[in-house]
């Protein structure tokens, strides 16, 4: 029988917590309790502690949090602090009995107020750039870098030793942060920032502030922490003593910790200082609760996309709904997994860090966000790496207000495979320099974007930078400024990209490229908006637009049986409306994901550039294919084009005599479709970090969790110095000659540094030796040198030699003037096989198409690829063949 237990901060965990008179004093111990089916009611008050569920609920008989009936319940991820003494004036310390490391995770608390960690200049609103510090001069180098302001000057010399200096610096993608080696005449002297290439250089006008020393502190709701001595120096609100008030610091990392749990349910409960995990779990639901000032990690050498998580959804089928979050530091809400869902939230006021982190950050698969308000943040509001996912009826605004060069929605580097974005508003960003809407960053594909309203941005609506494959941009609806434009990054191809039906009010269609088509939009009259001024872009009955559109099944179907409109809101059609409402909440009363619109020209394959980081759904038919990492963004810029992969990070590798099938369904009879992929032949690839063994003289960089550390997205092993190695076992180099070159990618190379290549010993036969003689910091780059001859298989070392030290991502033995041979195939689609032989020399990136026509009855089709192995030429040997940006859809 289902039990209900009751929970009161004057409660006793002595107590059976069975009635509203014998209840428990903790969450916890009421969760060590229950079992399906089981609810806990929580009564008014704060509860500092971490609940951890020790079983699962089932799908007709979850476990249940709620608070009790409408009275505030609040999980703190804080401990109060009451053993104060005067240290100067209005600051108070006290000694803790809890290690906050260097501070860089700590937050604090006044009257649940969350207060700031003590800084120069002093800013209120971490989201208003006019109330940071500028850069007047700036200098930038290897080992010490510079910052003048005459503001400074005011201040004696030393006084910001050992503080550290956070700064949007140079291009200003994100903030970064270094220690403050010392300061004279209004000069910082502090290390490198983390990205430290040339366009990363600070600059004049850039945003700074100066924090983490006690010297900042003399403003009321600051506080600093002494990790020495494990001291926190507060000033309290009103001059007050902290007697006076309650001031809290966190200690807990989380509210809820729901980690590997099952059908567990929390309503009506706020969190403050601690955020609430459901990673790995599955079926979890989250509603009701205000969740305020979560998480922080804010240290020196600030990495590139924060370490913070937010509220965590990961596993399967979990659910954030109606909530509040707000004033965090870095991402509000990460989500990973599959089928994981934000509905109804209000999402403000957060990544104060301004990385490339964001208020909603996304992984894995099968995500549903909808109808949530998204408003303040420090860079952009809805970012990762996620597929086949939908994103709707959000109210977006008010993104990047303390950095550059981004959007409402940042995309990236991704295959996003037929993800779905629309009904949505974009509106008001605030950054000062290429400020846009919506931007999909180069080597970015698979995204579906209808029916969304972009408008108030500094200067373009949208940016799609070339190569862009598989995107259809349809019916959207462009106002102030009404631009679209489209740059080439790399490559100048827009394979299987559709500009239909999109209406814009006072703007253009810029640079677009090839392989794509772009039809019926409107660019060349006053489209006579409601009332555009407010935010109302549905058609007056007098506008010239009305039936000017293009049909598209899926996006203008319904509407008065005439020819449809361009832009967001049909004329006479539904007038939605995106964004949260707490009230109408019952009326939206939805969990679980949410449905695609079918759309007859997305890719009908699934995982076509190998970004989910493994075949499914693509099947291994023989041999054992594997799937490789590498980052096209950067290689791709350097060398030609020597990548393994073609865009994105991932590809697939098939060895002579592998195959790889996938069976699509969906195929209409009837009609001519194309089935391309982007194959490259190549040689034997390997990662620095699947090291068999290693030999280091010191510590080599690593991520906080322990493992290999990231720079530029890219895993990597050092900085290696002189006689480091790492070996890499069991190479084949094939039949002899197979491969004359190697070329192995480099950063942070700092003086001059030769890898030597040598096989089966550490003291073995040196085949190739990579020198750089000079400085080298930029992108991953690939430096090569000839390869001795060499068959068979063999372990290989990798040994530093030279005065300098560098950074190592990967190693690939090739040949320059040997390709291999693939096969595409497609069968069952009511003819005889189709098929198609590439051949693709030198790293050569273009497309191949097959191109074949259904019969009058279609079963689901399937396309393979293989490595059909040697070329018909006598003594060349077989390459492996890289397989990457693959798609199938009805020919335009």
């Amino acid at each position: 029988m289902n039990k209900i237990y009751y929970v009161a901060v004057n409660g006793d965990d002595a107590n059976d917590g069975g009635t509203l008179q014998c209840p428990f004093r903790t969450i916890g111990r009421a969760a060590q309790a229950m079992e399906a089916g089981d609810v806990c009611f929580i009564r008014e008050g704060v509860y500092r502690e971490t609940v951890a569920p020790v079983r699962n609920g089932r799908e007709d008989a979850p476990i249940r949090f709620e608070a009790y009936g409408n009275e505030r319940v609040v999980v703190s991820g804080c401990d109060e602090v009451t053993e104060w003494t005067q240290h100067d004036g209005a600051v108070y310390k006290a000694k803790l009995d809890w290690d906050l490391g260097d501070g860089s995770e700590t937050l604090v608390y006044f009257d649940e107020e969350l207060g700031m960690e003590a800084q120069w200049p002093k800013i209120r609103d971490r989201l208003d750039r006019s109330q940071y510090a500028r850069v007047d001069a700036a200098t930038s180098g290897l080992t010490n870098s510079t910052i003048f302001d005459e503001d400074l000057q005011s201040f004696p010399d030393g006084h910001w030793d050992g503080a550290m200096v956070a700064c949007v610096n140079g291009v200003g993608y994100f903030m970064s942060t270094a220690k403050v080696s010392s300061f004279a005449a209004g000069t910082l002297y502090h290390e490198q920032w983390v990205s430290s290439a040339d366009h990363y250089h600070t600059k004049l006008g850039d945003l700074y502030f100066i924090t983490r020393t006690l010297r900042a502190l003399d403003t009321e709701k600051e506080w600093y922490y002494g990790s020495g001595e494990r001291m926190l120096y507060v000033i309290v609100p009103e001059g007050k003593h902290p007697a006076d008030c309650v001031v809290e610091v966190k200690r807990r990392e989380y509210a809820f910790d729901l980690r590997y749990r099952q059908h567990i349910h929390i309503a009506g409960v706020d969190c403050r200082g601690a955020s609430i995990t459901a990673e790995e779990g599955r079926h979890c639901l989250i509603r009701k609760s205000r969740i305020y000032g979560m998480d922080r990690s804010f240290g020196y050498r600030q990495s590139i996309y924060g370490r913070t998580r937010g509220v965590a959804l990961g596993g399967y089928g979990n659910t954030l709904r109606d909530c509040e979050i707000s004033h965090f530091e870095g991402n509000g809400i990460s989500i990973s997994g599959e089928r994981n869902s934000v509905y109804n939230c209000y999402i403000h006021d957060g990544n104060f860090e301004a990385t490339y982190a964001s208020m909603i950050w996304l992984t894995g698969v099968g995500h549903w966000v909808s109808r949530c308000t998204i408003t303040r943040s420090g860079r952009t509001s809805i970012s990762g790496v996620f597929s086949r996912s939908i994103i709707e009826y959000c109210d977006i605004s008010f993104a990047n207000a303390l950095t550059k060069d981004s959007g409402m929605i940042y995309l990236f580097n991704h295959d996003f495979d037929q993800t779905q974005i629309h009904h949505n508003w974009l509106h008001d960003n605030l950054s000062d320099h290429l400020s846009f809407g919506f931007y999909m960053d180069a080597w970015t594909s698979g995204i579906s974007f209808f029916r969304n309203v972009i408008w108030n941005i500094p200067e373009r609506g949208m940016v799609l930078n070339r190569p862009i494959q598989r995107t259809l941009i349809y019916n959207n609806t462009f106002f102030r400024k009404a631009i679209a434009d489209s740059s080439i990054f790399c490559l100048d191809d827009m394979y299987g990209t559709h500009m239909a039906n999109n209406l814009f009010a006072d703007g253009e269609i810029r640079r677009w490229g090839g392989h794509s088509v772009v039809s019926h939009n409107r660019f060349d009259a006053d489209p006579r908006f409601v009332d555009a001024e407010n935010g109302d872009f549905r058609l007056r009955a007098d506008s010239p637009v009305i039936g000017q559109g293009l049909p598209i099944a899926g996006v203008t179907d319904g509407y008065r049986g005439l020819a449809p409109d361009p832009g967001a809101y049909e004329f006479g059609g539904e007038g939605w409306m995106p964004g949260h409402s707490f009230e109408l909440a019952k009326v939206h009363d939805r969990t679980g994901g949410g449905e695609f619109v079918p759309l007859e020209h997305e890719s009908l394959l699934r995982n076509g550039g190998f970004e989910a980081g493994g075949l499914a759904p693509w099947v291994a038919v023989s041999g054992t294919p594997r799937v490789v990492f590498e980052c096209a963004w950067d290689y791709s810029k350097n060398g030609g084009y020597p990548t393994v992969v073609r865009s994105n990070k991932y590809a697939a590798v098939l060895g002579s005599g592998e195959r790889i099938e996938q069976q699509v369904a969906g195929l209409k009879p009837n009609t001519s479709y194309i089935f391309f992929a982007g194959i490259k032949s190549g040689g034997e690839y390997r990662q620095a970090i699947e090291y068999a063994e290693t030999n280091a003289s010191g510590q080599w960089d690593r991520e906080p969790d322990g493992t290999p550390a990231i720079y530029r997205d890219v895993r990597y092993v050092g900085p290696m110095h002189s006689k480091e190695w790492i070996k890499l076992a069991s190479i084949d180099f094939g039949v002899s000659g197979q491969y004359d070159n190697v070329s192995i990618g480099l950063n942070k190379v700092v003086g001059s540094v030769t890898v030597e290549i040598r096989i089966d010993r550490l003291d073995g036969e040196l085949i190739g030796a990579v020198a750089q003689q000079t400085p080298y910091d930029g992108v991953w780059r690939y430096f090569g040198a000839p390869l001795s001859t060499v068959e068979g298989v063999h372990d290989v070392y990798l040994l530093l030699t030279g005065e300098g030290q560098c950074l190592i991502h990967n190693l690939l033995f090739h040949n320059t003037f040997r390709a291999g041979a693939a096969r595409m195939s497609v069968r069952g689609h009511g003819g005889p096989e189709e098929e198609l032989v590439v051949n693709r020399w030198n790293w050569e990136s273009t497309l191949s198409e097959l191109h074949f026509t259904t019969g009058p009855e279609v079963s689901p089709v399937t396309v393979a690829i293989d490595n059909v192995g040697a070329l018909a030429v006598i003594g060349m040997p077989a390459q492996r063949i890289y397989v990457d940006d693959c798609g199938l859809w009805e020919q335009p």
